[in-house]
């Protein structure tokens, strides 16, 4: 199904959602791969009790004294609301991997800009080394999911001719 004009923006954002991509295959398979890691980092962070907070990113826990609220069940709070929204946001890859192909350069968008926005945070609300004890591995993600959620954008806006699909499937019949 080809877009009426074939341009960037109508790559990026198509007048109609359907399953014929014409992106390069690395950029589709890549957020495929991509999901394993965020099915997981999103659901400790949803689940855990801490939320993965101490556990896995190391951040230290607050102490507080008995009677006073615990200001580290509004840090498991939030962080579970972001898990939430991890998942959220990996829904939407599923669909657009099962159902959309031809959003998979809007998922990578999607991606990037929340790569960008993590980083944007930390240098926001900086952590010292008072408060890990050692380097949260979403640090280090970050800037690499960055750099991946770039390359895998450009490709999948590399697009092959209509007759030359790259991953053609039939369009989804509503």
């Amino acid at each position: 199904m080809a877009e009426a004009s074939d341009t960037l923006s109508s790559r990026l954002f198509p007048k109609k959602a359907h399953n014929d991509y014409r992106g390069s295959p690395i950029a589709l398979y890549a957020l495929i791969l991509v999901c394993l890691p965020l099915t997981f980092r999103g659901f400790v962070h949803f689940l855990k009790g801490d939320s993965g907070v101490n556990s896995i990113a190391t951040i230290i826990t607050f102490p507080f004294e008995a009677g006073t609220p615990d200001p580290n069940n509004v840090i498991y709070m939030f962080s579970s609301l972001w898990g939430g929204q991890q998942l959220i946001n990996l829904f939407l890859f599923g669909v657009v991997l099962v159902r959309y192909r031809n959003l998979v350069p809007l998922a990578w968008l999607m991606f990037a800009m929340e790569s960008l926005f993590r980083w944007v945070s930390a240098v926001l609300h900086p952590l010292s080394a008072a408060y890990v004890e050692r380097t949260p591995p979403g640090v280090m993600a970050t800037t690499g999911g960055f750099v991946l959620a770039l390359i895998m954008l450009g490709l999948s806006l590399r697009w092959k001719p209509a007759g030359h699909a790259a991953t053609h499937a039939e369009p989804s019949r509503s």
